[in-house]
């Protein structure tokens, strides 16, 4: 009995890990192709605030795969 609670509680952190691996690689190519915005946008008065949005956007994905991959 204790064996098969703890195979599934195994079982669940990895696919929760395998659900934030898989969500966060496209996270993670759509953030490193934003770096070169995020890096000149700052010092343009006018698109400061597209910077600020893509920093924005960027945290709300993260938070969401992070708590979508918890309900799993």
């Amino acid at each position: 009995m204790t064996s098969s609670w703890a195979a599934a509680v195994m079982g669940s952190r990895v696919q929760r890990t395998l659900i934030v691996l898989f969500a966060l690689l496209p996270l993670c190519v759509v953030t490193l192709a934003s770096v070169p915005a995020l890096l000149l946008l700052p010092f343009f008065p006018t698109h400061s605030a597209r910077a600020h949005a893509i920093v924005q956007q960027l945290i709300t994905w993260t938070r969401t795969t992070l708590i979508f991959s918890r309900n799993q």
